[in-house]
């Protein structure tokens, strides 16, 4: 009986805390609708001179104490009211009647109407200007146009350190209150026109304020022609650098490389013509007060470069007056919300409050954006929701419930505790949107890794690349299990976080992302009779480096046939190479990867000129919801034909999963005009430019704002270019050491 009582007990409590999670969702996704429409659709002045990311993390906060719907419409009440006096709450299963006389002047005539236009979104995003813009139209605006970092640079001639060992110090210190992040930055130019080593401390970038001497140590490459070298400040805030060092390895011994001003103690940064500076809204000075050593150090400060104005129109079409958001926000609650407004130069109508808009911008100012704070989870996710649902472009090639998604997010916000978990949860909840270019990070995320490479092949986790000397592991070993996990189940994990249009895309980045980790942490692998612990003491760019130096930038095939990497070799290098390409009757062009700059090469197997309009289009939007779009702004190349024509020939592309936006740019020119034979793998099925944002605590997120087609007009999204001749790898050529790939177009053009 005892029992009895106690399970019944225990059901009523967890069907009660299950009931109340439940209604604190239903209260988060209410605000977060009402926050999105507002955000973007409602143009009063008051509503744009708002923080929207804190006043996401405040409303959460005010919403998470609701108990019920009475609750909840009087704190949408206090919370939107004051930036949108024009708004309107109700309970009620049907509509009311908007009074608009309310939001009328006595003499409309002098004023002007005020609204929003968006092509694609800019409103919160981290670029600004084209292909995405949002204007308040009639309203005066201010955008900052400075460029995502201020940077310190100088180069030297290379040749001479060329396979050596090398170590570039720097002190560097954040002043106390910046927001920004700093990082010293290192990079070999190759005599081939390939970029060598490079390293820009992404996965480690500085934060503190105080002064500390930070590293880079690694190989120049054999065909080094320059070093380049700095350090840059990326966001607001001040940065400070001094005595700056670098060093080659002779025998045992470190050698210093001179370097003019590495001190930082003349007049100017560019004095003795060493050191160079470059950011629009950044400057750069020398410091008498704070160094680390001698009598200055060097600056880099943000200012901005605000450019204002007044909005006019982006395109033709606008709401007019009278035209409202009408929505159901919850069981019984509804909103309706004006989305043109009248406006004089000094104000939009009607005027709200000061006194209530005053308490609301305190409590955003005193929002917390830390981790551990529930409100902070939940204002993030509410922010990316909104994002996505009003301006992602593929939702009609999709299959997906986006605001199901949210509420999956909003529910592991609860549970979630550290920035790893909120980290996770927002790489989880855009997994779904099936998008190449998004990628959710963190400031502080570590991103080492073992001395390994490993891919899916024939359906086992296999080595492909060995780059220490490691006992009792080869390349084409299979990994059964990762940590005491199935290499099955363990890569499972990895994949809900990536979003990926294509199996190809989603494969790649696994395969780099699974290894992932902090400094020196561990990873234990079981193969065969064996059981190995590797330690993550690379960073990222060493391993891709190290992956790189393998490819091969372009080579004769045989007397016949010429090879070029455009993963690798630059255009300037194909404009050389462009005689000698003549006399071939096969090439072998391989876009595993990303172009180097190196698209102009299409022009040279065009027959005829490009006549392929509006392969790439921007949503024109004025209307929530993405309802009614207003009409789509459209982009191309238009590429003229280039002498030497060398369509006449054989014409052999390689790619695969690895190719994404560019690279498909690049491929659906080949695919569409059929200039050549594909064979590989699908592409990523991502196209499009990116249009990254911020989130408070550090978090960065960029995704695709465009709608890019193929050349024939069908869809690319989440299908990309498919070869006419698939290729797949094997264990036995991994073992062996072969690209299969390669000689597959070898075989081609032999038979």
């Amino acid at each position: 009986m005892k029992n009895s009582l106690f399970s019944l007990f225990l059901f009523v409590f967890i069907t009660n805390c299950n009931s109340q999670i439940n209604q604190k969702i239903e209260n988060q996704k209410s605000f977060a609708k009402t926050y999105g429409y507002v955000k973007y659709f409602h143009p009063s002045d008051e509503a744009s001179s708002i923080d929207w990311n804190k006043f996401a993390i405040y409303g959460a906060s005010q919403v998470e104490n609701c108990k019920s719907e009475n609750e909840l419409l009087e704190t949408l009440k206090t919370l939107f009211e004051p930036i949108a006096p024009s708004i309107q709450f109700y309970f009620g299963e049907k509509a009311i009647d908007y009074d608009l006389k309310k939001i009328t002047p006595e003499d409309s005539a002098n004023y002007e109407l005020a609204y929003w236009q968006h092509k694609g979104v800019s409103l919160g995003m981290t670029n600004k200007g084209k292909p995405y813009s949002s204007i308040r139209l009639n309203r005066n605006f201010e955008i900052d146009n400075s460029s995502p970092f201020g940077n310190i640079m100088t180069s030297l001639e290379a040749s001479k350190y060329s396979g050596k060992q090398f170590k570039y110090t720097g002190w560097v210190k954040l002043e106390k209150g910046s927001k920004g992040t700093g990082n010293l930055w290192f990079r070999v130019d190759k005599s081939d026109g390939a970029m060598g080593f490079f390293d820009n401390m992404g996965n480690s970038p500085i934060t503190e304020d105080k002064w500390r001497q930070y590293e880079i140590e690694g190989t120049i490459d054999s065909l080094a022609s320059r070093l380049v070298f700095g350090c840059f400040l990326s966001g607001k805030g001040k940065l400070l650098l001094d005595d700056m060092n670098l060093a080659y390895k002779e025998g045992e011994n470190w050698v210093s490389i001179p370097l003019a001003n590495s001190g930082f103690e003349s007049k100017e940064i560019t004095d003795e013509g060493q050191w160079k500076h470059s950011g629009s809204g950044y400057v750069f000075d020398l410091s008498e007060i704070d160094k680390n050593g001698g009598n200055k150090s060097a600056t880099i400060q943000y200012e901005g470069n605000i450019e204002k104005g007044k909005g006019t129109t982006l395109f033709d079409r606008g709401p007019e007056f009278g035209e409202l958001i009408s929505k159901k926000i919850s069981e019984n609650i509804h909103c309706q919300i004006p989305i043109a407004v009248y406006s004089t130069n000094e104000h939009t109508f009607p005027k709200s409050n000061e006194e209530n808009l005053s308490l609301l911008k305190k409590g955003i100012a005193n929002s917390s954006t830390s981790n551990t704070d529930l409100a902070f989870r939940l204002g993030n996710v509410i922010n990316v929701y909104n994002v996505f649902q009003h301006f992602y472009p593929y939702y009609d090639v999709i299959d997906i419930d986006w605001t199901k998604e949210l509420e999956k997010a909003l529910l592991k916000s609860y549970t979630d505790s550290t920035e790893k978990d909120h980290l996770t949860t927002l790489q989880k909840f855009t997994a779904s949107l099936k998008d190449g270019h998004i990628r959710v990070s963190s400031r502080n995320m570590e991103l080492f890794v073992p001395p390994i490479a490993w891919e899916w092949v024939e359906n086992k986790l296999i080595i492909t690349d060995v780059y220490d000397d490691i006992v009792g592991l080869a390349i084409g070993d299979e990994v059964l299990k990762i940590d005491g996990q199935s290499a099955i189940d363990f890569f499972n994990e990895i994949n809900s976080k990536i979003s990926a249009g294509t199996d190809g895309w989603l494969k790649y980045r696994a395969q780099s992302e699974s290894l992932y980790g902090p400094k020196d942490s561990k990873l234990v692998l079981e193969i065969i009779d064996n059981k190995i612990e590797l330690s993550r003491d690379k960073n990222m760019y060493q391993a891709n480096r190290q992956n790189s130096i393998k490819k091969i930038t372009y080579k004769q095939i045989n007397n016949d046939a010429f090879y070029l990497n455009l993963d690798l070799v630059s255009m300037d290098t194909i404009n050389t190479l462009l005689p000698k390409l003549e006399d071939y009757k096969s090439i072998i062009f391989d876009l595993r990867g990303y172009p180097k700059g190196n698209h102009g090469l299409i022009s040279h197997l065009l027959k005829t000129k490009d006549t392929t309009e509006g392969w790439m289009k921007v949503p024109q939007i004025i209307y929530p919801d993405q309802e009614n779009i207003a009409g789509w702004e459209s982009y191309e190349w238009m590429l003229e034909t280039a002498t030497p024509y060398l369509g006449d020939k054989q014409i052999i592309f390689i790619t695969d999963g690895s190719a994404i936006s560019y690279a498909e740019s690049f491929m659906g020119y080949i695919e569409g005009y059929e200039l050549g034979t594909i064979i590989g793998q699908p592409t990523a099925g991502t196209n499009g430019n990116i249009n990254p944002f911020e989130l408070p605590g550090g978090y960065r997120l960029s995704w695709t704002g465009m709608k890019v087609y193929k050349h024939n007009g069908s869809q690319h999204h989440a299908i990309g270019v498919a070869p006419d001749i698939f290729v797949t790898k094997t264990i036995a050529g991994v073992k062996a050491g072969k690209d299969e790939f390669l000689e597959k177009a070898i075989e081609i053009i032999e038979q």
